[in-house]
């Protein structure tokens, strides 16, 4: 293995690594047995064709593809050791050279760990929140079960609030139909909010099939920029009305939603309320005791390479969030007139302080000299293999050095953060 340096910036580094054929033979082999499990090769057992007969079979570049991951994580950690870098953060690779039978080449640049100078954080204080949950918020769940529980009936009269509607809408602004501003057969219930401000009271007194037109203007911090804190036209028709009659709060109902009678129901709904506001409490004192304690914190030169790599994991998060709701993320990104990068220039401060967390963390691990044990680290890599059974390539991940050393991380951080907590937050 070779390596080479380039410091041209104080807080990165740039290593090129060559690794030859020899050195990477290994990781061939291993793949191509990966491989041969999960393919048919006459003659041979799952897991037992030699290299060549896989080779044959799936081609070489594609073994080298399924080994690739594992070559450069051993090979870069090698070379961190070697060079006794002390970096911070996930580096950016990028292959520069693979061929059979040549060196594989690739690129690591690394965020150096930045001087950092703690303050005295042992002498900071958080005062937890106290929970407390009010018997109304009890009754508003209660109110949200009985609307899940309500019965609808089809009826032919004038809408009023309360009911179930069904509607054709079409929003123009300066004449020109808004992007998303159409809707058909659109289905909500008249005053529950759900639509902006104005919009559900103008169906109040239509019948079915009655058309009606009016202006709204829309809300300043609407999502749709193009049209926030501007007045649209609105086209509507009422479809259909539903009656909607809710349950009666009785012994009878609650059995059905859990409880043995009404009063267990409340309680229980009170417990589940205040092991939620408790948890939330507990988020709210994490995140200003770790605040407070950046805040007394001197930083040199933080790695663009970390601020962009947190950038960019935040907008994965952030997408994630967006698709789960069954929402076209590059669809929701062109409503908002906005391209990926825009996204990462607004997460960047987020971002800078997601990094001075993990740095804090970092070297308060150091200094109080908490670690991770074999036995904690197995526990946890146990608890995630559970989840993947049967996916030899998830499995294959997880147990990679790279990814070990990531959980490592997250078993330390959250000691540290737990350490912390009992220390800073009464």
């Amino acid at each position: 293995m070779n390596v080479n340096k380039n410091t041209d910036k104080a807080s990165e580094i740039v290593l090129t690594i060559e690794v030859n054929p020899l050195e990477y033979q290994p990781y061939l082999i291993k793949a191509a047995e990966r491989i041969s499990k999960d393919i048919k090769i006459e003659g041979f057992r799952p897991g037992k064709a030699p290299f060549d007969i896989v080779k044959n079979q799936v081609g070489e570049m594609n073994i080298y593809q399924e080994a690739l991951d594992n070559i450069i994580n051993h090979f870069f950690f090698e070379a961190m050791k070697q060079e006794k870098i002390d970096s911070v953060g996930q580096p950016n690779i990028e292959i520069e050279k693979m061929a059979p039978n040549n060196p594989i080449t690739f690129k690591a640049t690394i965020g150096l760990m930045p001087s950092i100078t703690l303050g005295d954080y042992k002498s900071l204080k958080v005062k937890k929140t106290e929970v407390k949950v009010e018997d109304t918020e009890v009754d508003k769940v209660l109110e949200d079960l009985r609307k899940m529980q309500a019965k609808e009936t089809l009826v032919n009269r004038e809408a009023k609030a309360g009911d179930r509607i069904e509607a054709d809408f079409e929003v123009s602004l300066d004449k020109v139909v808004i992007e998303g501003g159409q809707g058909k057969k659109y289905p909500f219930v008249i005053g529950e909010g759900s639509m902006i401000p104005g919009f559900e009271e103008n169906f109040i007194g239509l019948k079915k099939d009655e058309e009606k037109t009016f202006q709204l203007k829309f809300p300043t911090e609407y999502q749709n920029k193009m049209v926030a804190g501007k007045i649209c036209d609105f086209k509507v028709k009422l479809l259909s009305v539903f009656n909607r009659e809710l349950p009666e709060l009785t012994d009878e109902w609650a059995k059905n939603m859990g409880g043995d009678k009404l009063e267990d129901l409340k309680k229980k709904i009170k417990e589940n309320l205040t092991s939620e506001q408790q948890f939330h409490n507990e988020q709210k004192s994490e995140i200003e005791m770790l605040q407070k304690i950046i805040e007394q914190t001197k930083f040199s030169e933080i790695p663009d390479v970390l601020i962009h790599s947190e950038s960019h994991r935040m907008i994965h998060e952030f997408e994630d969030g967006i698709t789960n709701q069954g929402i076209n993320f590059d669809d929701y990104l062109k409503r908002l007139n906005k391209e990926k990068h825009d996204l990462e220039a607004e997460f960047k401060p987020k971002a800078i302080v997601r990094v001075k967390t993990s740095l804090v963390i970092r070297e308060i691990a150091e200094k109080e000299q908490i670690e991770v044990s074999d036995k904690e680290l197995l526990a946890e890599t146990e608890k995630i293999l559970s989840q993947v059974k049967d996916n030899k390539e998830a499995e294959s991940n997880i147990q990679s050095l790279g990814y070990q050393e990531y959980l490592k991380t997250i078993i330390r951080n959250r000691k540290v953060v737990e350490i912390l907590k009992q220390e800073i937050v009464q």
